[in-house]
């Protein structure tokens, strides 16, 4: 069995838990723009990050591990491998999407980078997938910045990716093979 808790310097990452909902309810509801360039809507009832949470926990660990970051144990976000996919019809894939946010208290830090680099690390020594691909709304340039510190190579920008509120915003995409990946 995989043992899927990780640690940094200064970090300890372990799988989410059901302890964890309440701090995301929490962290999310006090800080209503932490999901402006996310797909999600900031909770109104912990139901709502529930349903999340249970969504989650099905994918594990064959489609999504989602570990939550702790900073001397104090629950801080959460960094994740979404969407692994091994095989597409005929073809080896062996790919996942790094997604990731950080309560603001913490931004700036450079804690993010550090809890991703775990995981990308994990991704591809223990996961031995091929690729990790990294994505972010053209706006939200801090988090192009993390990508870019994380040694991503920038692979192009879709237009009109996806609409928020009513407003078109444009995609940056990314990717990372394992042969290039710094330890």
């Amino acid at each position: 069995m995989t043992d899927f808790t990780l640690d940094t310097d200064r970090l300890h990452l372990r799988p989410i838990q059901q302890s964890d909902v309440a701090e995301v309810f929490q962290i999310a509801t006090k800080n209503p723009g932490l999901t402006k360039f996310m797909t999600w809507e900031t909770p109104e009832k912990i139901e709502e990050t529930q349903q999340w949470f249970d969504s989650v926990q099905e994918k594990f660990p064959e489609k999504t591990i989602a570990w939550a970051i702790l900073l001397e144990e104090k629950f801080i976000g959460i960094v994740s491998l979404e969407d692994i996919t091994r095989k597409l019809n005929a073809v080896r894939m062996d790919v996942a999407e790094l997604g990731y946010w950080l309560d603001p208290a913490f931004h700036g830090k450079g804690l993010m980078t550090e809890a991703a680099h775990a995981v990308m690390q994990f991704g591809f020594e223990n996961l031995d997938l091929h690729k990790i691909i990294a994505k972010h709304f053209s706006q939200n340039t801090a988090s192009g910045k993390v990508i870019q510190k994380l040694g991503f190579r920038h692979i192009g920008t879709s237009r009109d990716e996806a609409a928020r509120d009513g407003v078109w915003m444009d995609g940056e995409f990314y990717e990372l093979l394992k042969k290039d990946f710094s330890k």
